[in-house]
């Protein structure tokens, strides 16, 4: 099965954080693409309630500020969030790669504090 960018869902998140979303037919996992140049969420933090997620960085870099601490993200690295782990990010021209399991939803994503 093919899915083409054309194809995926474009969301802005916040005026820093561009998300194309790609339809996915399983429940099992999804996969989207994300351009963060600032902080996300604008104020705050987040979390996923129910499912785990996996940044892979393709291009430039930022920093998570997660409960666990803060870490640095380059090009060819990952950082995979808990379930429920609660984080914000900063980024300078941050693209990356992002597959949640099981399939990511609004509904789950909460903004804490």
């Amino acid at each position: 099965m093919l899915v083409k960018k054309s194809d995926s869902i474009k969301i802005e998140n916040s005026k820093d954080c561009t998300v194309h979303e790609y339809p996915y037919p399983s429940e099992l996992f999804s996969f989207a693409t994300a351009h963060i140049n600032g902080r996300y969420p604008d104020k705050g933090r987040v979390t996923n309630l129910n499912c785990e997620e996996t940044y892979y960085v393709i291009s430039g870099f930022g920093t998570v500020h997660s409960e666990f601490g803060e870490f640095k993200l380059e090009v060819g690295d990952l950082y995979f969030f808990k379930k429920g782990e609660i984080y914000w990010v900063e980024g300078s021209n941050l693209h990356i790669i992002l597959v949640n399991a099981p399939k990511w939803s609004p509904e789950q994503h909460k903004e804490v504090e």
